[in-house]
């Protein structure tokens, strides 16, 4: 089994990497990700990984938890892994996704960029790393449902 990442207050390399390794799997899995961050709860100091799929509309969030789990179990054992209960899944109309579509944060730039102490068209941010939005990727599925 593979290692699980120990979760602190400070944002680690190790938590950095897991989930950057996480990310990468979910895509070369099939997976739509859409968005893909950590983000720190200003009032419990914990972090959880945040994965925006439309999977999770379309099948349900346990779907998702199951395709990660599928991973995890794939992993070797001296891989670092983040724990499913550290992870949050969510459907593309994420309150973060949607702050940031809203603003003017929407370059490619983002990208694994670690971003904090902000208001995101009204959401206080207290820490928060970016690892992608595929911004065309939510366009397409805004638009289909705007037709459905």
């Amino acid at each position: 089994m593979a290692k699980e990442v120990f979760m602190t207050q400070w944002f680690t390399d190790a938590m950095r990497l897991a989930g950057e390794s996480l990310v990468k799997k979910l895509d070369e899995s099939g997976v739509q990700v859409a968005a893909a961050f950590w983000i720190q709860d200003v009032e419990e100091k914990n972090w959880e990984l945040t994965i925006v799929s439309p999977l999770v509309g379309s099948e349900g969030p346990r779907s998702l938890y199951k395709r990660i789990n599928d991973i995890y179990e794939a992993c070797s054992d001296d891989e670092d892994v983040i724990s499913l209960h550290d992870i949050r899944v969510s459907s593309i109309h994420n309150r973060i996704v949607n702050a940031m579509r809203n603003s003017v944060l929407t370059g490619a730039q983002l990208a694994n960029n670690r971003m904090g102490r902000n208001y995101i068209d009204g959401i206080y941010i207290e820490d928060m790393y970016l690892y992608k939005i595929d911004w065309d990727m939510l366009a397409k599925l805004n638009d289909l449902n705007r037709v459905a």
